[in-house]
Order: C-alpha cells, then structure tokens, then sequence
C-alpha cells in the first residue's frame, strides 16, 4: 500500500458492507482520492443473509426471501446496477392468515393486515364483533403522538385495537422483525408510517394519500436467479477489494484515530477509518473497551430457520387464496410464515409441483434450534399439512438454519442506539456501525444505511488526507 493513501476497511459483506464498498469505491474513482478500501469477510462467500441456492435448474433464497418494493431504496441499486430487467415482481397479492385452526384472507385492501377502508372491517371474520368495535374506535381518533418510547404492540393497539394488532398486524410485522412486537419499541419498529401518521393525523387518512403502502401485486421483488443476484453484482464491482476467510477477532485504538484489528488471531492491520458493516451479535466479541462494551451487553440474537418442502402437484387441498400463509403467535406451531412460490413468483407457476418456503423460529426462542433436523422436518411437516390439509409425503426437503442471525431489540434500543452513536463520534472518531437491525430490518434498510455511512466514512477521511 502506497503509505500516502487512507485505508478503509468494512467488516463484513453481505449487503450493507458490499454497497458500502461501491458507494466509497464510485466517489474514490470519481474524486481520485488516495484512499484504498478493504472488505473482510470471516466466510468463503459474500453476500451474508441472501442466500440463494441452484437446484436443478432452479433458484431457490434459504434466507432473505424477498425485497419490499414500497420503500425505494433497494430498487434505485437494482435499476443503477443495470439489473432491472432481472426483477420478477410477486403476484396474487397478499398471504393468508391462519388462527383458530383456519385460514383467513382478508379480500379488501389492506396495509400490513390492516383494512385501508373503515367499513371493510365488517369483511374480516377473524376479528370479533367487539375487536371490531374497538378498531372503529381507535382509527376514527388520532392516535397519541409515538414521541415518547413505546412497544410496537401498545402503539397498534393505541391504532387500531388489540384484537387486530395481534391477529391482523402482528402476522406481518413479526415476518419482517421474526421479534416479538410486545417488546420492540416503535421507533426501533422504523415504519414510514409512524413518520407520516404524525403528519397526517390518523393511519386511515395516511392510507388514503399513499396507496402505494397498500398490501398488493407487485409489493414484493425478486430476481430470476434469487436475491443472490444483486450481491453477486456487488461482489463483481468490488472483487479485488474483498479478503475471504478473514475474520476479525479484535478491534483496538491506536495513535492518531487509527485502528489496529487482530484477524484470524495471527495478524493484525491498521486502518484510518472502519465500518462495522456484521450482525450486532458479534460486536461483543469485537470490542475490548469495558466502555463501548458497555453498549452491546443487552443485546440478545434470536434465530430463525427456513424448510424448502416440494409436494406432488394438487396436494394442497386446503390452499391459501393468497400467496402464502402467515401464523399467529397464539398457534401452537414453529411456523411463522410459509411462501407458496408458485403462486407468489411467476417463474414457479407452472412447475410440476408444489413448492414451500416455510420460515420457522420465533424471537429467542432457542428449543426448535436445538433439535436436528429430522426432528425440524418431522414437527413442520406435521404443522404445514395440517393447516393446508396435505396428505402426501414431500417429495423432498431443504433446511437452512440462521442461528443468532437477526437481534431482538427491546424497547429501550433506539435510545441507546442514539447515545451509542454520539459516543462513538466523540470516542471513535472514524468508526461506524451498520447492518440489519441497527436502524430498522431487511434489505431496504441495510442498503439505506449503507448509503448513508459510506458518505460519512469518505467525509471523516477526507478531513485526514
């Protein structure tokens, strides 16, 4: 390395380190800045939780399933990486519930679950009369302001009654934070709507004024070949960047604002400037100062698995009308959601049989990660065929465990996450954090803060040069 250049490095490159890397890798090139950029990644591959495996002649994602077409910040990569003619976009609208031992689909438009329309409250046959009481209520007042930290579950229910937050809302939410929404706080929870209901008074009239959130055709993407696609187009823009199978054991400070990171317990680099870009799981493990420390102790990891099931065609005789099947908490399953791909993605219609993405695992829950996979297989087969009443074997099966993958954030998070970053702008000048669940969950958030830390990084450097 020419001694005059700033070295960068980026822990981690699933999605948020790998547009990291482009976005600092695009204004580098394009200011001539003497600043070189380092990825180091502790596993033989990139791309982290898009995880996307070729079977057959198929390509089926054992991780992220989906990108949320709502939120623009993964589409405007997509459409700059050239890849949009690659994106296939989901079809036959939303999945189905399923409680009391019965599915339910809700035939109105919806946001998360939630009727757009007041009177369509009187369509959903999972609420109660009362429930339905109680959600005219709640939606024709003005909620209370969410300035001050409250669970997502209390916030819903201010919304819209305690009855539809758990049997209409919850189902959605839990599939996109797998967290128990009794205990993240709503501004961990990070939906635009929070934002908009302050602007606009109440969910009902957000609704009416933004009707591209409505739950519908098209809400969701995918590329023909996974989601893998779009990392593997990363990788590509900044393949001599990327150091495999090296896996940082330590950070430490030293002179100037610098960084000295221990990899592989055998050696050691220094950097001007560093983005931790990994699960929080992991910061812990990384950080030696009892003061920084201080801030990672609470942090618990849940885990979360995925069980690709193929049944001969017809087998459903129970199917959702929907795409797909989401469970409540209240049954007594592992299943937190099941994606039927040939109704949701139009490259599966037509296979000569049924194939199911089944989620399973539910916040810290650690009992169904500590069974094999036999036993996994057994329970979720059991539980799939009885909600959609299959009575054939499966063809075959496909299990991918994510063990300590996604944080369980409590409802104090967003004020810590806040201090956390003051005092590591006044502590440790140069050093950024980044990733799922550090500013709001899945793709579009990681690549949103993505954007947002790659400037910042490039700012601090340029300051040193």
């Amino acid at each position: 390395m020419d001694k005059n250049k700033k070295r960068i490095a980026i822990i981690g490159s699933g999605v948020t380190g790998l547009t990291i890397a482009y976005r600092l890798q695009q204004q580098v090139d394009k200011e001539e800045l003497p600043v070189e950029i380092i990825v180091l990644e502790s596993s033989i591959r990139s791309g982290g939780k898009l995880y996307t495996m070729k079977f057959g002649e198929e390509f089926i994602d054992l991780g992220a399933e989906s990108i949320d077409t709502r939120l623009p910040e993964a589409m405007e990569l997509i459409k700059e990486l050239g890849l949009k003619d690659e994106i296939e976009l989901s079809q036959n609208g939303k999945q189905d519930v399923y409680a009391f031992n019965k599915l339910y689909n809700f035939d109105c438009p919806t946001y998360k679950g939630i009727p757009v329309r007041r009177t369509d409250i009187w369509k959903l046959d999972l609420i109660s009369f009362q429930g339905k009481l109680d959600f005219l209520r709640n939606t024709y007042f003005s909620g209370k302001e969410a300035n001050e930290e409250i669970t997502t579950k209390e916030y819903l229910a201010q919304r819209i009654g305690e009855e539809m937050a758990e049997y209409a809302a919850e189902p959605y939410f839990a599939k996109i934070y797998t967290s128990d929404i009794d205990e993240i706080g709503i501004h961990g929870f990070n939906e635009p709507i929070v934002e908009l209901e302050q602007e606009y008074g109440t969910w009902t009239k957000v609704l009416e004024n933004h009707p591209d959130m409505r739950d519908r055709d098209g809400m969701y993407a995918t590329f023909k070949e996974g989601l893998e696609t779009l990392t593997r187009e990363l990788t590509d823009k900044v393949s001599g960047k990327i150091r495999f199978s090296k896996k940082v054991t330590e950070i430490k400070r030293s002179i100037n604002n610098t960084y000295i990171l221990d990899i592989n317990k055998k050696e050691q680099l220094r950097v001007d400037s560093l983005v931790v870009a990994t699960d929080p799981g992991s910061y812990n493990e990384l950080f030696i100062d009892i003061e920084l420390s201080d801030y990672f102790k609470e942090i618990k990891m849940g885990s979360v698995g995925f069980l690709l099931l193929s049944f001969p065609k017809g087998s459903l005789k129970n199917p959702p009308k929907g795409n797909g099947v989401l469970s409540v908490r209240r049954n007594n399953s592992y299943i937190q959601s099941i994606v039927w791909l040939n109704r949701k993605w139009n490259h599966f219609k037509d296979k000569d049989e049924e194939l199911l993405g089944i989620y399973f695992g539910r916040s810290v829950d650690g009992v169904m990660m500590s069974l094999s996979n036999k036993q996994i297989e057994e329970e979720i087969i059991q539980d799939v065929s009885s909600m959609l009443k299959i009575d054939s074997e499966p063809n075959y099966k496909i299990i991918k465990r994510w063990p300590n993958a996604i944080p369980q954030f409590t409802l104090t998070h967003e004020e810590k996450r806040k201090n956390l970053f003051e005092f590591l702008s006044e502590k440790y000048p140069g050093l950024y954090l980044a990733g799922n669940g550090i500013k709001g969950f899945g793709i579009n958030n990681c690549i949103a803060q993505a954007n947002e830390v790659s400037q910042q990084a490039l700012e601090h450097l340029k300051k040193t040069i």
